[in-house]
């Protein structure tokens, strides 16, 4: 019998069905919960500021994006982090995602 496999780009979970059986007799085979998430400090090697992570907040909450939060502690900051998939930062800061913020447009790399 052949098998369809499928991943959730939003949770990197992989499953599988039988090729004409429905949607819903899809079974989980492989859960990657990490997906690769980052903050922008660790993406773009510096503090990013209150400013650009509240624009970040937004249009990834706009693209439904799904987030996590990290609580961190250092010398320069004690706090909350918000982490979103690298994917969602490399299209944020290279392709535009940011178009409609004000100020200067930042690129990784």
């Amino acid at each position: 019998m052949s098998y369809i496999y499928e991943r959730n780009p939003d949770t990197g979970e992989i499953f599988e069905r039988k090729i004409g059986e429905s949607h819903n007799s899809r079974k989980l085979i492989k859960s990657d919960t990490s997906m690769n998430m980052m903050s922008l400090y660790d993406y773009l090697g510096h503090a990013a500021g209150p400013e650009l992570g509240q624009q970040v907040a937004q249009a990834a909450s706009q693209a439904r994006v799904k987030s996590e939060m990290r609580e961190v502690s250092n010398p320069k900051y004690k706090g909350k982090i918000m982490l979103y998939p690298k994917a969602f930062l490399d299209l944020y800061f290279r392709n535009g995602l940011n178009e409609g913020t004000r100020g200067k447009q930042l690129l990784k790399g």
